[in-house]
């Protein structure tokens, strides 16, 4: 993990000399202000992605376990990164298939939005029953 030189107590509690041309006291105070609130949005996000990485780390480890073959979990993570890659549209990186598939026009009809987390929780929901059947207990654990 990445050491931070400053924590938002040192931004703030930080005094700058006084010299007869320096800077406006009050200019520092508020650009210091809004480093301090970015800061602490960053360590923010830093926790919650590290509490996002462990959970995703142990719903994989409990698939395998309940699966008993790896190779149908990683089947299952290939399956989601092929159909994220199949379902994502970038006009920088796409423009040409787009316009490809669409018979020559040159602006797409349809716009897709960025998938929430209750929309990806459905696809996996739904690669799991292709993966394990319609029968296994992970589809019916997540719909109850």
């Amino acid at each position: 993990m990445a050491t931070y030189k400053l924590t938002p107590k040192e931004i703030y509690e930080t005094d700058f000399n006084i010299k007869m041309r320096g800077y406006d006291k009050d200019q520092v105070d508020e650009m210091l202000d809004s480093v301090i609130v970015d800061y602490e949005n960053f360590q923010a996000e830093i926790l919650r992605l590290q509490e996002e990485n462990e959970f995703l780390k142990n719903r994989v480890a409990d698939l395998e376990q309940h699966s008993g073959n790896t190779g149908k979990v990683a089947a299952l993570v290939a399956a989601t990164a092929e159909l994220e890659q199949t379902q994502r549209f970038d006009p920088f990186t796409q423009q040409g298939n787009v316009v490809a598939n669409m018979g020559g026009k040159t602006t797409p009809s349809v716009q897709i939005k960025e998938p929430s987390n209750f929309d990806l929780l459905k696809r996996i929901n739904r690669l799991e029953r292709a993966v394990f059947g319609p029968d296994s207990k992970f589809g019916e654990a997540a719909t109850n």
